[in-house]
């Protein structure tokens, strides 16, 4: 962003906070940018194939699914934001505050932050079909901290299925009264460099993309069932799945892509390890599908103070960065078509791609501001999709045009596969 439309814009949020009358944080959340309505269904799975490796006792892999879907319109109680009850239970008073912060915890407290969800509300009676997509929350994240990029994704004729992945969230609750909070021993005792982390993360994002797969397969029978207390079961469109996720989950929707040609399209939202969002196949394709890697990159050249925090000269840390970056290139060059699109650094966090810098903020410019690259982050996934399942015109892909934030979009053909 140029420091002449930065500044700019700065005036703007002071002239909007200054004229903007109070609000309550229901208000505040955005509103979804579709036309449908929003339902909410919740489902609990295990998967009789997996013995959960974390688990101190036998037991079989748990996960838990919410679910979003296209819906009519619904006087129906509103889903709450996060079931604070189950949060107290399994971490005090204080466990609010350990995922959301001071400000974000403050205000859930109040109860006045409410999402656009109705449970279980009739389907979208303009729809007969409606594509899939697999959402991964980041590690040690739940899913409900992305409300707002889901429910946009759902008010434009998605239905978005959000895995809660036992032992990697920050918590899983079950109707049984079991809990599952982040494990973290496992994880300490794997080790304390960055390639032991990136290891151990690697294993369980194996996890996370059968995860994914065997809620795919939860899917089909499903639709075969036809079940009528499920409201969107008849509306499945499994010919048209996408995966995405946030950090971690993004490079799980990525290994799911690759293991599973069912799912057509994939998104990873700022989930990279040695800046590659997935590991490229000995025929030198990574996958079959579109891809898009949507990331915030500092643009700064490393220097001696970096070079010496990690035992290199400066000379040896340049050469490792090119040879990431042109990793990262060949990569995304290796897909069924791949958008690389770039966040502007300086104006985003990581977090940008969920409710969390909004529910943080502290006053109604942070919140403005954080509002708007939500809902950029929330344009580029969606209109991504709705290139690659859905066939739709893509303004942000086909027009060149570009939003504010956004540093780049470059494009990738399809790759061809070496063996043939």
């Amino acid at each position: 962003m140029k420091k002449i439309e930065l500044g700019h814009f700065i005036i703007f949020l002071l002239l909007v906070s200054a004229c903007w009358p109070r609000q309550s944080w229901s208000q505040r959340l955005p509103q979804p940018s579709g036309k449908s309505g929003i339902g909410y269904h919740r489902f609990e799975w295990m998967d009789s194939s997996r013995p959960e490796i974390l688990a101190a006792d036998t037991s079989m892999r748990r996960i838990v699914a919410d679910v979003w879907y296209p819906a009519e319109s619904s006087s129906l109680r509103k889903v709450p934001y996060l079931d604070t009850v189950d949060i107290n239970r399994a971490f005090g008073s204080k466990g609010l505050q350990s995922i959301l912060g001071s400000e974000g915890a403050a205000l859930i407290r109040t109860g006045n932050v409410h999402t656009h969800s109705h449970e279980d509300a009739t389907f979208d009676k303009h729809l007969r079909k409606a594509p899939v997509i697999f959402f991964s929350h980041g590690m040690g994240m739940i899913p409900q901290v992305y409300t707002t990029q889901i429910e946009d994704l759902v008010s434009h004729g998605y239905i978005v299925v959000a895995l809660s992945h036992s032992y990697d969230a920050w918590l899983v609750s079950f109707t049984d009264g079991r809990e599952i909070p982040f494990e973290t021993k496992q994880r300490s005792s794997a080790g304390s460099t960055e390639e032991q982390h990136i290891a151990y993360e690697n294993q369980r994002i194996e996890w996370w993309a059968e995860d994914i797969r065997f809620a795919l397969d939860q899917l089909v029978i499903i639709s075969r069932m036809k079940n009528p207390k499920i409201p969107f079961a008849r509306h499945l469109d499994l010919t048209k799945v996408g995966a995405m996720g946030h950090s971690a989950g993004g490079r799980a929707a990525a290994r799911a892509c690759q293991l599973d040609t069912r799912i057509k399209s994939c998104a990873d939202q700022d989930g990279v390890a040695m800046m590659q969002p997935f590991y490229v196949k000995a025929d030198g394709m990574g996958m079959k599908q579109p891809f898009l890697l949507f990331e915030r990159v500092r643009g700064v050249a490393p220097s001696e103070a970096d070079a010496t925090s990690l035992g290199m000269t400066l000379s040896e840390l340049n050469e490792l960065v090119n040879h990431l970056r042109q990793s990262k290139k060949t990569a995304l060059a290796s897909t069924g078509g791949s958008y690389h699109v770039l966040l502007h650094f300086d104006s985003s966090s990581h977090m940008s791609f969920s409710d969390l810098p909004l529910l943080q903020a502290k006053n109604d410019v942070e919140a403005a501001a954080a509002t708007r690259v939500l809902q950029v982050t929330c344009q580029y996934t969606r209109e991504f999709f709705d290139k690659t399942l859905r066939s739709i015109f893509a303004p942000l892909y086909d027009n060149g045009r570009r939003l504010n934030y956004i540093d780049l979009v470059q494009k990738y053909p399809k790759a061809e596969n070496k063996r043939n």
